[in-house]
């Protein structure tokens, strides 16, 4: 799976990681890279901090 994304542009060592957050079925992969969030995938949400607190908000409020 790493492989995979790797063909993506992604570096090596966040491949990695992504790839396991994925088959640990995490629901966000957290990041402050923005080259790394621009990475699309429809297994894992891809967010920034901001945007990940943003949407816990809007989830306990909704």
């Amino acid at each position: 799976m790493a492989e995979d994304i790797k063909k993506t542009d992604i570096k090596h060592k966040d491949t990695c990681h992504v790839a396991c957050a994925i088959i640990a079925k995490s629901d966000y992969f957290i990041s402050t890279d923005y080259r790394l969030l621009k990475y699309k995938t429809s297994d894992i949400k891809m967010m920034n901090p901001f945007d990940f607190i943003k949407e816990l908000e809007v989830e306990k409020d909704g």
